[in-house]
């Protein structure tokens, strides 16, 4: 019985291919190529080369549509290949140049004869009238041989670039060293037809990195925050991304990922060998990487990645249209999203430290975007302010941003005032009252709203010394319906002091969710919380008292 012939099919990835999708992740990626392939019925080995050598091995998946069955995948990494150091064109040129340079070493040499016989010539023994001739002779002659440099000059001039030509030339027809994994297999087809095999394969030295732009509009008041989400692409895999689609991916791919199990613990006065508390589970599957070659420069083994849950929020971004991404060190950019986000703004100050105020944003992330950690370049009323970072925010989540200083917003922390009386006669009593005055400038011309500024008052740290708030008269939390304390009562957040017209004096943390109640005004902090309207000042007034029953130094005042 006669065997039917078995088909012999390669195929290049750089020519033969085209790339269908990439997932890129935040430190590798995971790319399909499609390739089209006429096979003949019957049995085809078909080997496909110039795949990326940090390919992880194990990632490596082999779809195909088609009738035809696939067989007995096998990849391997193709041995370098050198650059040919000479060809029968460069040695001709080479042998050119050498005859050329033996010629100008000889015609310099005549040229220099030539001197020096007419440097020998003795004047005495020279017919005067043979003279003109003698000079004629000799400015002929050297003319011919300067003539003669400059034309083999020429001439070694014109194969020198045609020696750089070829050179480059052999250098251009070494395959890419980067580009040598390939991949073999079996194609078993009960009919002639063109199938279509799908290439799906995992790299490293592929990674996105998450940047902003946030531009806030000082102008309106209810005016949302723009932010404008990009990703920068960076890939060094060999291969080029030409005009492929790119999924960006906030998610970490897993190789292998062990739950630890706990060993025995024992205790003994006796010094037992040393052994470990915990140990990883036995049978785990290690980590998955790229066949390392130690003479393969290129390879490089990326750390291994645990995978992050990405719950009930969208963490896939699909980059618009078709992308090229070249394999270099160069980020690209491309823009993941165009958001307008509601944001409510606040100024911050802690005069007693820096009397400059911080503008801040509570960002609203009302979009089906996850944002990543990464630089931010912050724009207020168009021109840059700052390079911040912004945290990772999930969908639906609130951030505070800081915006940088504004200067639009003074703060004078006046000098201290300090009043001592004296009251009792047998048991005196000291009391020393200070006073701190806070002017506030708004020279903006429009209203602002939430300006915090923070101060404190001393804390005792003697039951001798009493400290007191007088102004602002803020009271300690006191027990009510609101939220259990370690002692057991109920506690209730203190109500808000209205100091004036538009400002409110409270405990510092006071109005966060979920600070602890029982915590509060332990720290001695508290904040102004203002409405300050365009071009006008306020004055804040922090009055404190200190007493003791002793007449002796106070250290820290």
């Amino acid at each position: 019985m006669d065997l039917d012939p078995v088909h012999t099919l390669s195929l290049n990835s750089i020519h033969d291919s085209a790339i269908t999708n990439i997932n890129l992740y935040t430190d590798r990626a995971q790319v399909t190529r499609s390739y089209k392939v006429k096979v003949a019925a019957g049995q085809t080995n078909l080997t496909i080369s110039s795949l990326p050598n940090v390919v992880d091995h194990e990632s490596l998946r082999v779809e195909g549509r088609g009738p035809a069955i696939i067989q007995g995948v096998t990849i391997s990494k193709t041995p370098k290949q050198q650059a040919d150091k000479t060809s029968p064109l460069l040695q001709e040129l080479n042998d050119n140049k050498f005859r050329l340079q033996g010629t100008l070493e000889r015609c310099k040499k005549a040229l220099h004869a030539i001197e020096s016989y007419m440097g020998k010539i003795s004047m005495e023994h020279l017919d005067i009238s043979k003279l003109g001739d003698a000079m004629d002779v000799y400015d002929t002659t050297e003319e011919k041989w300067d003539n003669k440099i400059l034309e083999v000059s020429k001439e070694i001039s014109a194969i020198n670039t045609q020696i750089e030509k070829e050179t480059k030339r052999l250098q251009e027809n070494v395959p890419n060293n980067k580009l040598r994994t390939q991949v073999a297999m079996g194609l078993f087809a009960t009919e002639t037809a063109e199938l279509q095999v799908n290439l799906i394969y995992a790299v490293n030295h592929a990674s996105w990195e998450a940047s902003y732009d946030i531009r806030v509009d000082m102008q309106t008041s209810d005016a949302p925050v723009k932010v404008v989400y990009k990703a920068a692409i960076s890939q060094q895999t060999g291969e080029v991304w030409d005009n492929a689609p790119i999924t960006l991916e906030t998610t970490q791919p897993t190789f292998g990922l062990d739950l630890p199990e706990l060993g025995d613990w024992n205790i003994t006065h006796t010094k037992p060998p040393q052994a470990e508390h915990w140990r990883r589970s036995v049978g785990g599957k290690a980590p998955r990487k790229a066949m390392a070659d130690p003479e393969d420069l290129d390879y490089f083994e990326a750390n291994t990645t645990f995978v992050t849950s990405t719950g009930h929020i969208n963490a896939t971004f699909r980059v618009p249209g078709l992308s090229t991404i070249p394999s270099n060190e160069k980020g690209h950019l491309v823009t993941v999203a165009d958001l307008e986000l509601p944001a409510k703004m606040s100024w911050v100050c802690v005069p007693k430290g820096d009397t400059r105020v911080h503008l801040e944003a509570n960002i609203t992330n009302i979009s089906e975007y996850t944002f990543l950690a990464g630089e931010s370049n912050i724009y207020v009323d168009q021109s840059f302010i700052a390079r911040t970072e912004v945290p990772s925010v999930r969908p639906r989540e609130v951030f505070r941003f800081q915006l940088g200083i504004d200067p639009s917003i003074r703060l004078t922390y006046h000098p201290q005032t300090k009043l001592v009386s004296e009251t009792g006669f047998y048991s005196k009593s000291f009391k020393y009252t200070y006073s701190q005055r806070i002017t506030v400038h708004n020279t903006k011309a429009i209203d602002i709203e939430g300006l915090r500024i923070t101060d404190h008052i001393p804390l005792s740290q003697d039951a001798n010394l009493v400290v007191s708030l007088v102004n602002p008269a803020l009271t300690i939390p006191a027990a009510g319906p609101s939220t259990v304390g370690f002692s057991g009562r109920m506690l209730a957040p203190p109500e808000p002091v209205q100091v004036m017209d538009g400002v409110i004096a409270q405990w510092n943390g006071a109005d966060q969710p979920g600070y602890d109640i029982s915590a509060l005004a332990l720290n001695g902090q508290f904040d102004w919380v203002c409405k300050v309207p365009a071009q006008q000042k306020i004055n804040l007034v922090l009055q404190w008292e200190v007493t003791t029953s002793q007449r002796t130094e106070i250290y820290g005042l």
